[in-house]
């Protein structure tokens, strides 16, 4: 049935007329509407808080993934007040990271956008990429940004009182001279009305106290508060249902998709309609399901470098990982393997050695992929790839491999096909595996 209708609308005093012409039921019609035209274009809250934030510099890419949960559902419980509806989370932007060994290719600072689907970040709560915040308070990145309170995240010394872990927080004065933050206001380019020290134990949910009392101190409008080191903060409620929904909205760049589905499709013919894995166009509509089968691969999260160091007793030899892998392609029926590591090209080529016969794959961008993608984006390549496999096996107690598992949870697959990881050696029954965190809806 064609249905005209015609909706007026005013707003500022400014009378918005839409005449619509459309083939669905009423329901449908003004669902979609609010959503997608009035909610987005018309009613625009100007924001009265902005929350900045920055992680420990010595913490990698999966970790800082994780401190972004914790700020997004955060702000999400912080906006449920009234004066804090228009609220906004700015992402901040990423400095060259530990593991990003290309030194030829510029990766100072680096937007969210370049890694993520804002779009889809944005639907869970408010956010704002760092460029996109200058923007919108009329500000260059050449201009110094004025930064109402920065909060020097610490813990405190004495974390148990009479054997019990209390959460707690104090503020007190303290000199940013102490403090090796040079590197953080170099990269923000900002400037500070107040540097306090916060001592801080506990998750986020006692974070909305200190918000309530530091915005009462601020006069500007809209107020801007920033937390250094928030790695501190910890989960409100880690594997919860909200926990969950802020990790399902973290999709991935739609460029960095695309490539890795053409890797998948043409080393494994691995889409995801063949792999049956769940994908809906928007995450919200992503229901239980534990029918993904995966693409005919097996995928081997296998970490050296750091890992190498202080954790030898966890981590397999390349022999030892290549014989745990053989026995496992046997009873999968499989002849093809994807290689995620940080291994250099040496061992990588001992590793394919030791695998004789069986079609070993790893994602090794063209220099001018490299360049556009960055190495973060390698890595991205790399976790997509090894989520659409037909089974994985990761590290233990690396983040790139929890957030592999997250994701795997995500699209559907059996937990036997998800949580598991090498051994010290080819001796199975003595082995340190990673704890099990099924998906909440």
């Amino acid at each position: 049935m064609k249905i005209i209708f015609i909706l007026l609308l005013t707003f500022n005093s400014t009378f918005i007329i839409n005449v619509l012409t459309t083939s669905c039921t009423y329901k449908d019609f003004f669902i979609e509407y609010f959503e997608n035209t009035i909610v987005k274009n018309i009613t625009q809250i100007k924001p009265n808080l902005y929350i900045l934030y920055e992680v420990n510099p010595s913490e990698g890419f999966n970790l800082r993934r994780d401190v972004y949960i914790r700020m997004a559902v955060f702000l999400k419980n912080l906006k449920t007040q009234d004066k804090f509806k228009s609220a906004k989370l700015v992402l901040p932007p990423f400095t060259k990271l530990f593991h990003w060994k290309s030194h030829d290719i510029q990766q100072d600072f680096i937007t969210w956008k370049h890694f993520f689907d804002l779009d889809s970040l944005s639907i869970f709560t408010d956010i704002i990429d760092y460029d996109d915040f200058l923007e919108e308070i009329g500000l260059t990145f050449e201009d110094p940004l004025t930064i109402d309170i920065i909060f020097q995240l610490q813990h405190f010394k004495e974390m148990f009182e009479n054997g019990v872990f209390i959460d707690k927080f104090k503020i007190e004065a303290c000199d940013k001279k102490n403090f090796n933050i040079k590197s953080v206001f170099n990269k923000w380019n900002c400037i500070e009305r107040k540097f306090l020290c916060l001592k801080f134990q506990g998750t986020t949910k006692l974070l909305l106290k200190v918000i309530n009392f530091a915005y009462k101190t601020i006069r500007t409008r809209p107020a801007i508060i920033m937390f250094l080191n928030a790695e501190i903060f910890l989960h409100e409620q880690w594997g919860s249902q909200k926990f969950w929904m802020a990790r399902r909205s973290m999709r991935f760049n739609k460029n960095l998709v695309e490539e890795a589905d053409k890797f998948r499709l043409k080393n494994f013919n691995s889409t995801n309609n063949l792999d049956l894995v769940q994908r809906p166009h928007n995450w919200k509509d992503e229901i239980y399901y534990r029918g993904a089968k995966g693409g005919p691969y097996l995928c081997a999260h296998l970490r050296r470098g750091d890992f190498l160091n202080g954790r030898e007793n966890l981590i397999p030899t390349l022999k030892s990982a290549a014989i745990q892998i053989k026995g496992k392609l046997k009873e999968l029926n499989y002849t093809k393997v994807f290689l995620s590591s940080d291994c250099t090209k040496e061992e990588f080529n001992n590793f394919r050695s030791y695998l004789n016969k069986i079609q070993v794959y790893k994602f090794q961008p063209e220099p001018h992929q490299l360049y556009k993608i960055k190495d973060g984006g390698v890595a991205i390549i790399d976790q997509i790839i090894c989520s659409h496999a037909g089974y994985f096996l990761g590290t233990f107690e690396s983040t790139f491999t929890y957030r592999i598992q997250e994701e795997r949870e995500i699209l559907g697959f059996r937990k036997n096909l998800t949580f598991n990881t090498f051994c010290k050696n080819e001796d199975l029954s003595n082995c340190q595996r990673n704890a099990v965190w099924p998906i909440v809806y």
